[in-house]
């Protein structure tokens, strides 16, 4: 999800905001709810503010891929914590790996190989958890091999010890203009836009937990790989 931002000197000098910026490069409108334009609900005012944590927060996690990268993105994760990209099998639980993920992202302007991505939040639901960690099924569910059930089930279970005090689900679109080839894919020259959803569990206003998923079926359909759903369940008219 937070997979792509392009890094513009007037941004990162703060002589532009950023979504002031892709409105004159013409690119979709981003939600004018970005942190430092227009005050949003609450007092959460992003990763660095108080009261609880809200839309700002999430705006300020997708702003900071932007604006800081990965130098600046690894300081809004806890240590431990546990990041999970699940469309891609991408699980890291070291701040080495995090940043060596996000680096790749720190130049994805017009003509670089990443190309141009947009990415804005549209739903925020979250809140206060008290003291909370995550509940594990005791034991393996019938019909799985041990080999499949720990294949499958061992990245969910990480950071399940973790304590978190609030939490965050976030449903956000993301728009990419490839400049080359996706996941194997041909797109070069292709514009896409598929949702995504991301969970946060927090511990001091620190990811300590992340679970992101977004719809690659749809990225390849729009490239011409497979064939839309057929929508059965609904009636003929």
């Amino acid at each position: 999800m937070h997979l792509a931002y392009y890094v513009h000197q007037q941004i990162a000098a703060g002589k532009l905001p950023r979504r002031q910026f892709l409105r004159t490069m013409g690119t979709m409108g981003l939600s004018a709810l970005a942190v430092g334009l227009i005050p949003t609900m609450g007092a959460a005012e992003g990763f660095k503010g108080e009261g609880e944590m809200n839309m700002s927060s999430g705006e300020d996690w997708i702003d900071t891929f932007f604006t800081g990268g990965a130098d600046a993105i690894i300081h809004y994760y806890a240590d431990p914590f546990v990041f999970e990209d699940i469309t891609l099998f991408q699980t890291i639980t070291t701040k080495e790996e995090l940043h060596a993920a996000f680096v790749p992202f720190n130049n994805a302007g017009p003509d670089s190989p990443a190309g141009v991505h947009q990415f804005d939040i549209v739903r925020y639901d979250g809140g206060k958890a008290g003291a909370h960690k995550g509940v594990l099924r005791a034991e393996k569910p019938e019909n799985y091999t041990d080999e499949e059930w720990q294949k499958l089930s061992q990245d969910i279970k990480l950071g399940s010890d973790f304590d978190y005090d609030e939490f965050a689900v976030m449903n956000w679109l993301w728009k990419a203009k490839h400049n080359q080839d996706f996941l194997g894919l041909q797109a070069k020259g292709k514009t896409t836009v598929t949702r995504g959803i991301t969970f946060h569990a927090y511990k001091n206003r620190k990811v300590v937990r992340e679970f992101t998923y977004w719809n690659f079926r749809s990225v390849a359909i729009q490239l011409g790989v497979l064939e839309p759903q057929q929508m059965f369940w609904k009636k003929n008219k």
